[in-house]
């Protein structure tokens, strides 16, 4: 089947790349660097804005062995233009490491400054390579108060960070230092707004044909979009049905129903009848795309009898993966062995899913021979359209071509996952204690406080107004990608770079640029300027005196702190 490939990933797997290994020895080296982990969501664009901004270098994937992808430089064509391949912001060696792990592992190395967590980071090399130290971490999963406790007072068990335990100030029980004392206030605030797609393969059978060639059969669309992304209606009751495990086939009369009385069968299949099994694919890892997930559908499928979702959870529910089927994104996407209907097929990252769900097996090679694929999952716009349409052909890498469902919202409409509809849902929501420009406002009345790091993010609850958003045409399922970090850095060069990159992302028309930018080639969308203006002037402008600006240990609201990372 043709696909449209996705522009920056030059190879799914560059075999003897350069990234080389990271030792102590490099970390120590003059030019400035900083290491972080974190969510897959953002993870090919985050590596595209760090190489404009510094020196570019592979992007890493958590795998066994890992993973490491060339991510082709980013072309902003607006005005003033700026190709990423020729120009970078930083031009003095400075590099910013970014492995694709997961929020849950990010969310962890933040809290441990263990950078072991993250796994081996060069596959070139015998024995486990570890990156030198923790700057930051990207995650989907917001971290409530309970989290920021623990950051800052010691214990563990929290569900986002589940086998890390941090010791309180001046020592105690736990396993690791107190990340407060050590390095700082904790900060938390949004990157990006995403949507998160329901996608599939608009092919559900390949029939091997008497001259060799191979008849794709598609789904009906009654309703598809114009330009080619898709369109499958559905309603929460229905996709509540279908990722509870309860509808299997997509001969299912909801279906029917909700594309307008229309069988989806391929009105050129000669078979007699429609039979294609279901098959829901999910996160293996703890995963802040499955969060944003499972807050919404805990928030709309309370009504749905055997309803799994209580809450938002990193990981999926446990009665709908008893059997912890597990896809390892390295091999080819057969089936494995046990696979069950209505419970969920495990891959590691959205790229993992992405290949699980792609309909890539032929049928057999005898005239007539015949394959039937129909797996549905949950993903990042990137790895589906429309969010890929901006991205050309490209055979030489792992991009995707699945559709994705329009899905009803809360006022009745049938919203497509893009940029603009997942900004619209963020609507009204404003950063804490602001006036209507997005700068401080002390007398504010706000319940929420800059100083809490818990109020910059939506919860990981199905009580937030993202878990189910009211705009009328917004779209249903979205959350925000988060930084997370520390105020106080070891390095002045990496207490420059840190907050210098968030700078740049957060004020260049390279990144938020809503019809050229970084962000809207992938279907995501910039935050809100109000939003912007609030993050700068908080962290990285020290202008507002609530000592929160990313620094250097031993300096300003950083005296007397044990030098970190």
């Amino acid at each position: 089947m043709s696909k449209v490939f996705k522009s920056m990933l030059l190879g799914a797997c560059a075999v003897g790349a350069t990234l080389g290994a990271l030792s102590h020895a490099q970390a120590a080296a003059s030019a400035p660097k900083a290491y972080g982990a974190g969510s897959s969501l953002i993870a090919p664009y985050a590596r595209q804005g760090e190489d404009c901004y510094a020196t570019p270098t592979d992007l890493v994937t958590k795998a066994v062995p890992p993973l490491l992808t060339s991510v082709s430089p980013f072309n902003y064509t607006g005005t003033p233009a700026f190709d990423c391949g020729t120009t970078h912001v930083k031009n003095d060696g400075s590099t910013i490491f970014y492995i694709s792990t997961g929020s849950g592992t990010g969310i962890n190395g933040v809290y441990s400054h263990d950078a072991s967590l993250y796994g081996d980071v060069d596959p070139n090399t015998t024995g486990n390579q570890f990156w030198p130290s923790v700057q930051y971490g990207f995650s989907d999963t917001s971290l409530d108060g309970t989290d920021v406790g623990v950051y800052n007072n010691g214990g563990g068990g929290a569900p986002t960070h589940v086998g890390i335990t941090v010791q309180p100030p001046g020592g105690g029980t736990g396993t690791y230092p107190n990340p407060a004392e050590r390095y700082g206030a904790l900060v938390q605030f949004p990157m990006l707004v995403a949507p998160v797609a329901i996608a599939y393969d608009p092919v559900y059978k390949k029939v091997r044909q008497g001259d060799g060639s191979v008849k794709e059969y598609k789904f009906r669309l009654n309703f598809a979009r114009t330009d080619g992304s898709g369109g499958l209606r559905l309603d929460a009751d229905t996709y509540c049905k279908i990722f509870n495990g309860q509808i299997t086939n997509w001969n299912d009369p909801a279906l029917k129903t909700l594309n307008g009385g229309k069988s989806l069968k391929d009105p050129t299949d000669p078979a007699s009848g429609f039979d294609v099994p279901m098959q829901i694919v999910g996160r293996f890892e703890s995963s802040g795309t499955t969060s944003i997930f499972t807050r919404h559908m805990a928030a709309v499928c309370s009504s749905v009898t055997g309803n799994q979702y209580a809450d938002a959870g990193t990981t999926l529910p446990a009665n709908l993966r008893t059997h912890a089927i597990h896809y390892i994104k390295t091999n080819p996407n057969d089936a494995p062995a046990g696979e069950t209907l209505g419970e969920f097929t495990l891959a590691d990252g959205s790229d993992g899913v992405a290949k699980y769900v792609d309909f890539t097996k032929g049928p057999g090679t005898n005239a007539g021979d015949s394959i039937k694929q129909g797996r549905i999952g949950y993903v990042g716009t990137d790895y589906a359209l429309p969010g890929a349409l901006n991205n050309p052909a490209d055979p030489n890498v792992g991009g995707y071509a699945l559709n994705t469902a329009s899905l009803k919202n809360s006022s009745g409409k049938f919203i497509a996952p893009t940029a603009s509809a997942a900004l619209t849902a963020f609507g009204s929501l404003t950063p804490p204690q602001s006036d209507a420009n997005g700068h401080y406002d002390a007398g504010s009345a706000d319940t929420h406080h800059r100083n809490n790091p818990q109020d910059w993010v939506e919860p990981a609850s199905k009580a937030s107004p993202l878990a189910n958003p009211s705009a009328s045409a917004g779209y249903p399922i979205v959350g925000t990608t988060n930084f997370l970090g520390y105020t106080c850095l070891k390095s002045k060069d990496t207490a420059r770079i840190i907050p210098g990159f968030i700078g740049w992302w957060m004020n260049e028309k390279t990144v938020y640029d809503s019809t050229n930018g970084l962000l809207a080639k992938a279907g995501l969308a910039p935050l809100p300027k109000t939003w912007r203006t609030a993050i700068a002037e908080t962290f990285t402008k020290n202008n507002i005196g609530l000592n929160l600006n990313i620094i250097q240990t031993g300096t300003g609201q950083c005296n007397g702190i044990t030098p970190g990372g």
